[in-house]
């Protein structure tokens, strides 16, 4: 009752403060925002709405307005649905106005960006718990037998570690399903889409090609553990799926469609989509790789410095491929350092604002803030109290941007998605575990001075 006692008036009052249901075209959330796309920017009461009780701040992102709710946003959304009548759904993408722009996607220049993101994050975002269970799971087999306590050649090993790698080995029927619900198709045509790619006959034939009738080249290839090719592929099925639902009559188009949907996605995907897809993953990846290589710390230090300002925007969603796709052909990402840098100084700014500030709201909000940045929820530090100081701002610039430096210089790895620095710890526990510790330390540090330097006062908002 406390939490929704919370959002009461928050969801009495916010719909309003945006100019009505009406004007209201898109409504989801992600882990600590509100995210609502409207059709008049004019009618939103921006400052009515930040002085609502539970919200920490507010931004536009294009055409959508972000409400910064923090680690409570998932009941905030609920009280919003039941109050407003918007229909609670997981997806992170909800149409609430079919007609809008005659029910066409806007694909002008400045949407263009927002649509990407916006993909990205349906199909990505949904099964990354998934991953990241997995990926402990492995962070911790990798500790244990660091120390000796469990051999790798030990049954136990090989059970704990054949469960934690299946979300990665099998990759593609996760990436298919989340696709399929993304891409408004059947999602468990698509899931078996996902399996088709790898199947255990297909993958024993990689480098194998065949000529299906006589003139269908298909050369097969091991798709385990990858990302674009079931996107594609499930990309292609939508609309295929679609095609078929406008001439198959109603009564049989429950067996026709499905099977016309599989049967041509699979030749299609198998023989151009697929393989395109298998090289998008393998140049992007190595690019980014080599963009590591060649810049190495300097280019680790420019991202965490800049981390902030991505997050503020948004645009960490377009890293989720990249790192997926490390994560896919390395067994590990070297990105999530960079962030972990970055958070670990949003924590420690947090926190020395908890002991300087004056103003009991704003210290009351650094306490609670810097908590759940060290565990990886950043955006309530972010928008509360970083991008409110300026001072601040630059602090935790430049400690992350050292720390992310540090972690640059010694090659730092994550196994999997997660929330850093500390929320999902052992996924850092590899071979370079103490230099991650390092990293995120002296961002935590150097972040400190800076406030001390730049005498940070909460009277200079």
């Amino acid at each position: 009752m406390a939490k929704q006692n919370k959002y009461q008036e928050l969801s009495e009052n916010v719909v309003g403060l945006l100019g009505g249901k009406a004007n209201v075209s898109h409504f989801t959330h992600c882990v600590t925002r509100l995210r609502f796309t409207v059709k008049d920017k004019g009618l939103v009461r921006t400052g009515d709405i930040e002085a609502l009780p539970g919200v920490m701040g507010s931004q536009w992102v294009g055409d959508q307005f972000q409400v910064v709710i923090g680690g409570g946003v998932d009941a905030a959304y609920a009280a919003i649905c039941a109050h407003d009548g918007f229909a609670e759904e997981a997806a992170v993408d909800e149409n609430l106005d079919a007609g809008l722009a005659g029910g066409k996607r806007d694909f002008s220049p400045k949407h263009v960006v927002e649509l990407f993101l916006d993909t990205v994050s349906g199909i990505f975002v949904p099964f990354i718990p998934a991953v990241v269970c997995c990926g402990l799971l492995q962070g911790i087999l990798y500790s244990i037998a660091s120390f000796g306590l469990i051999s790798m050649e030990s049954p136990e090993y090989t059970f704990f570690y054949t469960c934690a790698n299946t979300a990665f080995y099998f990759m593609p029927i996760l990436i298919a399903f989340s696709a399929g619900k993304r891409f408004k198709c059947n999602p468990f045509v698509a899931a078996a889409l996902g399996a088709a790619l790898v199947h255990p006959t297909f993958t024993g034939l990689a480098g194998e090609t065949v000529q299906l009738f006589g003139i269908i080249p298909i050369t097969y290839a091991d798709y385990s553990s990858t990302v674009v090719p079931a996107i594609l592929t499930v990309y292609f099925m939508s609309w295929v799926e679609k095609a078929c639902k406008k001439v198959v009559p109603e009564m049989i188009d429950i067996i026709v469609t499905p099977f016309v949907s599989f049967i041509l996605s699979a030749l299609v995907g198998f023989t151009i989509l697929a393989p395109l897809g298998g090289w998008i993953g393998t140049f992007v990846a190595e690019a980014v790789m080599w963009l590591y290589n060649a810049f190495g710390p300097v280019g680790m230090a420019v991202y965490a410095l800049t981390y902030p300002f991505i997050l503020s925007t948004g645009m960490q969603t377009a890293f989720i491929p990249l790192i997926a796709q490390n994560i896919a052909e390395m067994g590990y990402d070297v990105l999530y350092p960079g962030n972990a840098a970055s958070n670990a100084a949003m924590a420690a700014c947090a926190l020395y604002i908890f002991f300087a500030a004056r103003d009991k709201n704003v210290k009351a909000l650094g306490s609670s803030t810097g908590i759940t940045a060290l565990i990886g929820v950043t955006e309530p530090v972010l928008f509360g109290l970083v991008l409110r100081f300026k001072k601040a701002l630059i602090a935790c610039m430049v400690g992350g941007g050292v720390g992310g430096f540090i972690m640059g210089l010694f090659k730092v790895q994550y196994l999997s998605f997660g929330f850093v620095p500390f929320g999902t710890f052992p996924l850092a526990m590899t071979k370079t575990f103490p230099f991650y510790l390092l990293g995120v330390g002296v961002a935590m540090v150097v972040t400190v001075v800076m406030m001390r330097v730049l005498k940070f006062s909460d009277s200079e908002a």
